[in-house]
C-alpha cells in the first residue's frame, strides 16, 4: 500500500529537514498525506498547477526536481517576480511506483542542504525497492538513511 510507505517517508523525511510544508502524492498525483509546520503560511494544502506538474514530471521520470515558486520564462516576469520574502524553494522526490514527496520551504527560512536532498533521494530509490517496502519499519528507514 502506497500510503504506508509515502507516509512513513514523509514523517522522516520532516524530522532530518523541518521544512515548512510536506507532502506526499500517489502516482497520479492524489494527495496521501501533507504536514504544515507554519499554520500561518497556509492552513489548508495549496497545490498549484505549477507544483502539480513538478509532481508529474518527478512521477515520470523518476529524477530529482529542485525549484521554486517562481516562474523562469521572462515573458511571465511582471506576473511572476516575487518578493524575497514570498520566495519558496520546491524539492520534489520520487519514490519510485509509490509517488513523491514534496518539500516546500520560504527560503527565508533556509535551504536544505544539498547532502541531505541527496540522502533523502537515496532513501527514496532504496525504499522503493526494498523487498516488502509497504512493511519498512521507522527502524529500518533509518538505517537505509544512515547508510547513505
Amino acid at each position: 500500500m502506497a500510503e504506508g510507505l509515502l507516509t512513513r517517508l514523509l514523517r522522516f523525511a520532516l524530522s532530518e529537514t523541518r521544512v515548512d510544508r510536506i507532502y506526499a502524492f500517489d502516482t497520479v498525483g492524489t494527495l496521501i498525506e501533507h504536514v504544515i509546520l507554519d499554520q500561518g503560511t497556509a492552513p489548508v494544502p495549496d497545490v498549484s498547477e505549477y507544483m502539480r506538474g513538478l509532481i508529474q514530471r518527478a512521477n515520470q521520470t523518476g529524477q530529482l526536481i529542485l525549484s521554486n515558486n517562481t516562474f523562469i520564462d521572462p515573458n511571465q516576469a511582471p506576473n511572476t517576480n516575487t518578493s524575497i520574502q514570498n520566495l519558496r524553494i520546491y524539492v520534489v522526490l520520487p519514490v519510485q511506483g509509490y509517488g513523491v514527496l514534496f518539500l516546500d520551504q520560504p527560503i527565508g527560512s533556509g535551504i536544505v542542504p544539498r547532502p541531505t536532498i541527496d540522502k533523502l533521494f537515496a532513501l527514496c530509490q532504496r525504499a522503493a525497492l526494498a523487498t516488502t517496502p509497504d512493511t519498512l519499519t521507522d527502524a529500518q528507514v533509518e538505517e537505509m538513511y544512515s547508510g547513505t
